[in-house]
């Protein structure tokens, strides 16, 4: 992977190292997976279930979420869905903060994935 792309995830907050180890350093594959997390849906499924007051609903998106990005690396992202997660598990909607967080840093990860 090109020094500058790397240092440019690395320094947001990807562990690229390990993404490329479950991507058998297949550089290709890895891009094209961060560009189709651009496509996926959890994020406005959980933020509209969330507004809605959809406990279930924002729980399965935060979970298919949550392991979208465990599985590219997207560490600052998993970090903050992990407890989301949890809460939303137990039908524990008090997750303001944590929604005003994701919206700051997945969009600036889709931003840096979208430039790739």
């Amino acid at each position: 992977m090109d020094k500058t792309v790397q240092e440019l995830l690395e320094n947001n907050g990807f562990d690229v190292e390990g993404a490329m180890n479950r991507f058998l350093n297949n550089e290709a594959l890895y891009k094209k997976c961060l560009k189709k997390l651009l496509d996926d849906p959890s994020y406005e499924q959980l933020k509209e279930a969330y507004q809605n007051g959809n406990c279930n609903d924002a729980f399965k998106a935060a979970h298919t979420m949550k392991g979208a990005v465990s599985n590219l690396g997207v560490n600052r992202l998993y970090h903050l869905l992990m407890p989301m997660v949890e809460k939303l598990r137990v039908q524990d909607m008090s997750i303001a903060e944590e929604m005003e967080q994701l919206d700051k840093i997945y969009h600036e990860t889709y931003k840096i994935i979208e430039n790739l």
